[in-house]
């Protein structure tokens, strides 16, 4: 009757070590993997926009001391006539601005604004002057001895860039794919408002 032996194979000696390190590997090469993916959609979505957030105001807020700065000096000059000529001068406003980089200015619009205060209901009464010599008597200083205060404002119109623009969309979306349309504004009270001693005219309406 012929005897059946059982025979044991023992395994190589590392198998199951090997085995394991195996899979360590692989599921660390798939958490690198999806952390790869993590840090795009971080970036993308995430650290770009809050770049944009964060140079708009930054230029925005360079550009207002220029403008501030600006208003106060056009104000001081002697006559309206000569704001005008300064605003326009080399280095003018709109080179300034624009030096800052990202910024396109559009329009600039600068005028004096006159306000009174009405005689007949406590209502207050404003006169906008765009260009000099164009002050009617009735608006002068002491025309008719009420009080009247004479403001220089600039406004500015220009478009603010963001520090990325994404390419590749066909319609225009301010702040990611064009740029964003930003308002400017200061203003300073007049400071001459005397007359011209050869013409006998007011210096801010010359």
């Amino acid at each position: 009757m012929p005897t059946f032996s059982k025979v044991y194979h023992r395994p190589t000696r590392g198998h199951f070590g090997s085995t394991k390190r195996y899979r360590r590997r692989s599921q660390l090469g798939s958490q690198i993997s999806e952390f790869g993916g993590a840090i795009i959609i971080l970036v993308v979505f995430v650290l770009i926009p809050m770049l944009d957030f964060v140079v708009v105001p930054i230029r925005w807020m360079m550009a207002q001391e220029i403008v501030n700065n600006y208003a106060r000096k056009l104000a001081m000059c002697e006559t309206l006539s000569q704001s005008y000529a300064t605003m326009e001068a080399d280095p003018s406003l709109k080179d300034l601005l624009q030096n800052i980089g990202g910024v396109q200015v559009k329009l600039i619009d600068m005028h004096v604004r006159i306000s009174r205060s009405s005689t007949m209901s406590s209502q207050t009464d404003v006169y906008i002057v765009n260009q000099p010599r164009r002050i009617p008597p009735a608006w002068l200083p002491i025309a008719d001895n009420q009080s009247r205060l004479f403001s220089l404002e600039l406004i500015v119109h220009s478009n603010m860039s963001p520090a990325i623009l994404l390419s590749g969309i066909n319609w225009p979306i301010p702040g990611i794919t064009a740029p964003i349309p930003m308002l400017v504004t200061a203003s300073h009270e007049w400071g001459n408002l005397g007359r011209n001693p050869r013409t006998g005219n007011y210096f801010i309406n010359e």
